[in-house]
């Protein structure tokens, strides 16, 4: 690879006495940086707001969630919290049910979710539906259940009142609003027994193992129930994050695909001025293939020189904005004061391989077209 990369420098550094082709090199540097640059910074700003999202997931929500197969009813709760805090001592583990009811206040009465939970003394309710009945911490509300008794003026729906204690924010992604209540209340209004529907573990340490960890203990002393991990649990928006990446890194790589089609016509501009050298380069013996390897490595050069500039201003661009708080964001809109930036070494190590693949991938053509020409054809208009 000697003779290839020495050729490669001569012709790359001298292009300088050539100003139509030193041109269209700039161009094409100047284009690839650009789409790096571009896309590192973008990608920066995605991972920012999306390492909020999943944060936020993992601060707020549970991390394994296990539900019986078959019914609503988990058989044996305390047994299975007793064996889960034997062989899980670090995890926090809650006996929970859930239910649909009207939550009514000053005679308005809205639908919402009401909550059953054992690590809870105290009713709460969320910012949602405070708003919609127009109440606060120290108010009271009647619950309405779905579930009906006798009396003896026939079957009525189950009523309760609860003393609000604290309103607290929503969970994430959820738009109905939630009222959160000891685990008794819970069971009395939706029941009318000692009823658990689901347990539900959080491990801070590993929140994102620990469904495959609560799978695997198990799998065997307990086939009648279901494990859900953290993924499975907000699959619908996980793969929407998932989405949004993909479809922005392709709507943003079209500045790189525009750029290496302009380092093509650069490539191809270079071999044509160099009709000649290549001919009696290619008379002395030099093989096709080498010919070929000649024009990728500068066309590789090029892409890699491109890259890296691009990465380095990139990347220090969007940690110098993120450190900074340059672009603020209104307060109570978002959970962060400013534009979050963050930069992974994935996704600069992804960028840098999809720009040296184009780069090899659009000199590949003149490359090529070089290879298969006859010595005689470079020197006959000569």
């Amino acid at each position: 690879m000697r003779v290839e990369f020495h050729l490669a420098r001569r012709y790359l550094v001298g292009v300088g006495r050539r100003t139509h082709v030193a041109t269209v090199t700039l161009i094409s540097f100047i284009g690839l940086t650009l789409g790096v640059l571009a896309l590192i910074v973008v990608l920066a700003l995605l991972e920012g707001f999306q390492s909020g999202i999943r944060s936020e997931l993992v601060a707020r929500t549970a991390h394994a969630r296990i539900e019986p197969r078959e019914g609503r009813r988990l058989a044996d709760p305390a047994e299975l919290a007793s064996l889960l805090q034997a062989k899980l001592p670090d995890a926090e583990i809650v006996q929970t049910v859930r239910g649909t009811c009207l939550v009514e206040s000053g005679g308005d009465a809205v639908p919402a979710s009401l909550v059953g939970r054992s690590d809870v003394s105290e009713a709460a309710i969320d910012r949602i539906l405070a708003v919609r009945l127009a109440v606060a911490s120290g108010d009271d509300v009647e619950v309405i259940s779905a579930r009906l008794r006798l009396t003896p003026m026939g079957p009525l729906p189950v009523r309760a009142r609860v003393h609000l204690n604290a309103v607290q924010a929503p969970e994430p992604g959820r738009e109905s609003g939630s009222l959160i209540v000891p685990l008794a209340t819970a069971q009395r209004i939706l029941w009318g027994g000692d009823v658990v529907e689901a347990i539900t573990l959080r491990d801070p340490a590993d929140p994102w193992r620990l469904g495959r960890r609560v799978r695997d203990l198990l799998v065997k002393t307990r086939p009648d129930v279901r494990v859900a991990g953290l993924e499975e649990l907000h699959r619908p928006l996980l793969l929407a994050l998932t989405l949004e990446r993909v479809m922005i890194f392709a709507a943003v790589g079209l500045m790189l695909v525009v750029a290496a089609l302009n380092l093509l016509c650069n490539v191809a501009m270079l071999a044509a001025e160099k009709r000649r050298d290549l001919a009696v380069l290619a008379g002395l013996g030099l093989a096709p293939a080498r010919l070929r390897r000649l024009f990728l490595v500068m066309g590789t050069c090029i892409g890699a020189a491109a890259a890296t500039v691009g990465t380095v201003i990139g990347a220090t661009l969007a940690v110098g904005l993120d450190r900074t708080g340059a672009l603020p964001l209104p307060r109570g809109v978002f959970v962060v004061s400013a534009v979050p930036f963050s930069v992974s070494p994935v996704t600069v190590a992804v960028v840098i391989a999809f720009a040296l693949g184009l780069s090899v991938l659009v000199s590949w053509l003149p490359a090529r077209a070089v290879a298969r020409r006859e010595p005689a054809e470079g020197l006959r208009y000569e």
